[in-house]
C-alpha cells in the first residue's frame, strides 16, 4: 500500500454533510438495489425538522460547507426535498444533490429547482447511448427523461438569469461496456445539452448491495487501464477539462487493481483491494443515514454514532480519531468515486481542498498523516495554478 497523502496535521471541519432522505427509487438500476427497498419504516427515520437542525449545526462547523441530499431517489418526496434545500439556503451553505431526473418534467418544476433547489444539481446518466442507459437503469425511456430534465434546467436557468447561482452537472458512471464512449459523453453533455460539467464516477460494487453476489460489478470490470487513461487525456486536451494528473493516474491504478481478481462477483465482500489507498472520506465527510446514524463513510463496516441531541454532530466529528485510524487502511473499491476520493479530478477542485486546508480554523490537533514526495510536489504545483441541549426531533 502506498503511503497516505500529506494532510493537515490538525483536524479541520468537515467539508460535506451527506443526508440520506429515503430508501426507495423509481428506476431499477443494475448497479444499485435501493429500488428493491421501501420506506415502510419511515416512522423511525430522522424527521425533516431533525435534518434541518443538523444542517444548522453543520453550518456552524463549516460556514463554507456543502450538504449533499441523497437517497434512494430524493425527489420522490418533493416537499421534504425542498424543505432541506431551503434549510441549506437559509443557513448560507451550499446544497448539492444527485437525482435521476424523472420528476423534472415541466418548466414549472425546473424553475423551482433553480430558485429553491440545490445550488448544484446533478442528473445521473450512464451513457450517451440511449439504449445503453435504459438497459443499465432497468426502465425504458429513462434516458429521454434524464436528458429532458437537463434541457429544462438549462433553459430555466437562462430564463431566470441564474447562471452564476446554480450549477447543472451530469453524473456519469463509467464501466466496461461504455468507457470507450467517454468522448461522445462529453460531447453530449457539454456541446449538445449545454450543462456545466460531466463528472465521472467509475465502477464500484453496487450501491446498497444486499445479496452475496454482484453480477454487474463482476461483468463490467473489463477495462483496459492504459486505453482508459489515454481516452481521459485526449478528452482533457479536446474539451479543456483541467484534469488533475494524479487523479488520472489513480484511475489507471484502480482498474489495474481490478484486473484478474477472482472474487469480484462478491461485490463489497470481495477480498481484492486497490493497490493504493485513495480515500479521504474520514477527513472530509459526515454521512447521516435515514435513522440519524452518523459515519465517516457510507459503509456500515465502520462504527457510527446515533445523533440524539444538539451538538452530537460536532462531538462525533471530534471524537472519531479511532475510526479514522481504521479507515486509513481501507482499500475497498469505492475510493475513486466523487464522494470519498482523495484526489479531485481537476486541478481547480484540488485547489479548493488546499484552500480548505490552508484557511479553515482547526478544531483539534488531529493525528497527522505521513506524506510522500509526489503528493508534495503536486500540491505545490496545483497551489500555484454554542449548541443547545434540545433533543433532535
Amino acid at each position: 500500500m502506498s503511503p497516505s497523502p500529506a494532510g493537515p496535521s490538525r483536524l479541520l471541519p468537515p467539508r460535506f454533510l451527506f443526508l440520506e432522505v429515503n430508501k426507495r427509487c423509481n428506476l431499477k438500476c443494475k448497479h444499485c438495489d435501493f429500488w428493491q427497498r421501501t420506506d415502510d419504516d419511515r416512522e423511525n427515520y430522522l424527521s425533516v425538522a431533525g435534518r434541518s437542525q443538523l444542517i444548522a449545526e453543520f453550518s456552524q462547523l463549516n460556514p463554507k460547507g456543502n450538504v449533499v441530499i441523497c437517497g434512494g431517489e430524493p425527489m420522490l418526496d418533493l416537499e421534504d426535498y425542498f424543505s432541506l434545500t431551503k434549510a441549506c439556503r437559509s443557513n448560507g451553505i451550499n446544497a448539492l444533490s444527485v437525482v435521476n431526473g424523472t420528476r423534472i418534467r415541466e418548466d414549472k418544476l425546473a424553475e423551482r429547482m433553480i430558485l429553491e433547489g440545490p445550488h448544484e444539481i446533478s442528473i445521473s446518466l450512464n451513457s450517451p447511448v440511449p439504449a445503453q442507459h435504459d438497459e443499465t437503469r432497468g426502465v425504458p425511456g429513462a434516458f429521454d427523461k434524464a436528458v429532458r430534465a437537463l434541457r429544462l434546467l438549462v433553459a430555466a436557468r437562462k430564463r431566470l438569469n441564474a447562471q452564476d447561482k446554480t450549477r447543472i452537472y451530469v453524473m456519469g458512471l463509467i464501466f466496461g461496456d461504455n468507457y470507450r464512449s467517454i468522448d461522445a459523453f462529453y460531447d453530449l453533455v457539454l456541446n449538445d445539452i449545454g450543462a456545466d460539467k460531466l463528472k465521472l464516477n467509475f465502477l464500484q460494487p453496487s450501491f446498497g448491495q444486499a445479496g452475496e453476489h454482484d453480477p454487474f460489478f463482476a461483468a463490467q470490470t473489463q477495462v483496459d487501464p492504459d486505453e482508459l487513461v489515454a481516452i481521459l487525456n485526449q478528452c482533457d486536451a479536446k474539451y479543456g477539462l483541467g484534469y488533475n494528473p494524479l487523479w488520472v493516474a489513480q484511475v489507471g491504478m484502480y482498474f489495474r487493481s481490478l484486473y484478474g481478481a477472482q472474487d469480484l462477483d462478491r461485490g463489497w465482500g470481495s477480498q481484492t483491494a486497490t493497490q493504493e489507498h485513495i480515500c479521504n472520506s474520514y477527513d472530509r465527510n459526515i454521512m447521516v443515514n435515514h435513522y440519524g446514524v452518523a459515519r465517516l463513510c457510507f459503509s456500515g463496516g465502520f462504527p457510527g454514532k446515533t445523533l440524539e441531541r444538539s451538538g452530537d454532530l460536532k462531538r462525533f466529528w471530534l471524537g472519531a480519531d479511532n475510526i479514522r485510524k481504521m479507515m486509513r487502511s481501507c482499500n475497498q473499491f469505492c475510493g475513486i468515486s466523487h464522494s470519498v476520493k482523495r484526489e479531485s479530478s481537476t486541478v481547480a477542485g484540488r485547489q479548493k481542498m488546499l484552500d480548505h486546508q490552508a484557511n479553515a480554523a482547526p478544531m483539534g490537533p488531529g493525528p497527522g498523516i505521513a506524506g510522500d514526495l509526489t503528493w508534495k510536489i503536486m500540491s505545490g504545483i496545483q497551489a500555484v495554478a454554542r449548541f443547545t441541549e434540545r433533543p433532535l426531533p
